[in-house]
């Protein structure tokens, strides 16, 4: 008898994270559908109104403790993952008092690093089904031109490696930090080159 399948979806108790959900559960392919949420509470009511297989799961994103718990827990539970997708993110908004060097670091630390490390964590129960997929929820913010040409080129280069990206990222940030990053080529948006690295990790990872 084969198992049936398992869906994880990031971020999903609101939202884009939560329709995607829903409609993993209504589309009858999944014997499990795990919406991974940090709020316990909101998790819970999300999972209980799709109902169905939706099932509530602790996960928070960038927190590399929280994802390690929720890999040994999905194994615990189910054994597999067939199905990731990665919607969890955040975005500062526009009138947020916080300075814009501050929300660097948490904006790439859930947007592009902790997915990643969760996608990685999850990849040998990716790995050992017969159809997997990873979809990445990228956004138009993260458009190749928001950088100078240089920056475009290496971002965008069939050769690059994850190693190489996690770098790039490190010098945005590094740059932001030291008050540089205009004057070397980076665009304006944390947000932005948050989304941008993730769709370069989605085709590093293709």
């Amino acid at each position: 008898m084969v198992a049936p399948r398992v869906a994880v979806v990031t971020g999903a108790n609101k939202g884009i994270g939560y329709h995607i959900a829903q409609s993993l559960v209504h589309s009858g392919l999944f014997g499990v559908v795990v919406l991974g949420c940090r709020d316990p509470t909101r998790g819970q009511q999300a999972a209980a109104a799709i109902g169905g297989c939706a099932e509530y799961m602790a996960l928070e994103v960038g927190n590399a403790a929280s994802a390690d718990a929720f890999a040994e827990a999905l194994v615990a539970r189910h054994g597999r993952c067939d199905v990731l997708v990665n919607n969890a993110g955040i975005a500062f908004k526009d009138a947020d008092p916080t300075p814009f060097a501050e929300q660097t670091k948490p904006t790439l630390d859930v947007n592009y690093r902790g997915t990643v490390a969760l996608t990685k964590r999850l990849l040998p129960l990716l790995q050992a089904g017969d159809d997997p997929r990873i979809v990445n929820v990228a956004s138009m913010a993260g458009k190749l031109k928001q950088l100078q040409p240089p920056l475009q080129a290496r971002f965008s280069a069939a050769s690059l490696t994850l190693r190489e990206l996690d770098g790039l990222v490190d010098q945005f940030e590094a740059d932001v930090q030291a008050g540089t990053h205009q004057a070397r080529g980076w665009g304006r948006s944390n947000y932005g080159l948050s989304k941008l690295a993730l769709i370069a990790a989605t085709q590093v990872l293709g």
